[in-house]
């Protein structure tokens, strides 16, 4: 976060404005059919409490997210910006944890399927969570991936958005010796395709992509590794051109449906680090970097609302 200027009537951080913005447009959408979300989507974030603490050794002072109300809803673009930081944040911790204790190395990989109709999308993504699954429980698989994040993404087509384009993006962990050719680890990306079109029960080639993640110079692998796994994951869908009927199927073909899955060495350290869940838990998490050296100062309250500088966050006085 940047250094508070507490001249300014208006919150600094605007990344905070901007994803409350794309709010709006789901919100006029959800008025047509379910008034009880558009009232949620529009208190989300609507209100913002920050700490203002200062650097004991540098004298730096920084804001501290400590509360506000988040509604949770797939599609509010503000909760999905604050679970891929999450997301982000988390994956970090466990990666770094996995490394610390193990020789390991990332692949990245999107698999994915015919696109289908948005009236088909909850069937479809019920067979590839199945077919996934049913992939992963193979010898082959068992033997070559130590763990996974899985992501689902459900773009519509570009042109035409009563058809979807599911398909999942994967962070996978290996052993360090997947790629030497003396065994019998390491798996090319035609026969990632062979697998999924067989546990997928096709009878057409789904495409498959398979990249090893490299750090480049002095980049840490695992910040490497992180961003490609949250650069896709609960990315923002642009539902702009979608019609409030269409949008309302795409709300029931996706009720109950999950984002993101864990599973092995990654899982495992989920549970060992006890880290709250992405998409149902707590979406203010932030932290400050060695508390002990930050002294709380005050303070601040934000609200979003028309005024001098447009719709934004204006700074408003705490109550006594």
């Amino acid at each position: 976060m940047q250094n508070c200027n507490e001249k300014l009537p208006i919150l600094e951080e605007v990344e905070f404005q901007e994803h409350k913005l794309q709010t709006l447009s789901i919100i006029e959408k959800y008025q047509y059919f379910n008034k009880n979300k558009a009232q949620n989507m529009t208190d989300c974030g609507q209100r913002l409490q920050f700490g203002l603490y200062e650097n004991l050794q540098t004298l730096e002072q920084k804001k501290k997210l400590e509360e506000m109300y988040t509604c949770k809803d797939r599609f509010c673009p503000f909760c999905n910006w604050r679970r891929a930081r999450k997301l982000g944040i988390q994956s970090y911790k466990v990666l770094k944890a996995i490394d610390s204790e193990n020789k390991v190395r990332y692949i990245f990989a999107t698999f994915t399927v015919k696109n289908c109709h948005i009236n088909d999308l909850s069937d479809t993504i019920k067979q590839m969570n199945k077919a996934f699954d049913r992939m992963f429980k193979t010898k082959r698989i068992k033997s070559s991936i130590l763990g996974f994040v899985r992501a689902l993404e459900y773009p519509p087509q570009k042109d035409n958005n009563e058809y979807m384009h599911p398909h999942f993006h994967c962070l996978f962990v290996v052993p360090t010796n997947y790629f030497n050719t003396n065994l019998d680890l390491y798996i090319k990306q035609n026969e990632w395709q062979i697998m999924w079109k067989k546990s997928l029960k096709a009878n057409y080639d789904p495409s498959v992509d398979i990249r090893i993640i490299k750090a480049k110079g002095e980049t840490d692998p695992i910040a490497k590794a992180v961003s490609e796994t949250v650069k896709y994951p609960l990315k923002i869908l642009d539902l702009r051109s979608m019609n409030v009927d269409l949008f309302k199927k795409l709300v029931q073909q996706m009720n109950r449906k999950r984002a993101l899955s864990f599973g092995g060495i990654i899982k495992e350290y989920r549970k060992k680090l006890i880290l709250d869940d992405v998409e149902d838990g707590d979406l203010i998490y932030d932290d400050l970097e060695n508390e002990k050296i930050w002294k709380r100062l005050k303070t601040l309250l934000y609200e979003f609302k028309n005024g001098e500088y447009g719709l934004q966050y204006y700074q408003k006085a705490p109550a006594v």
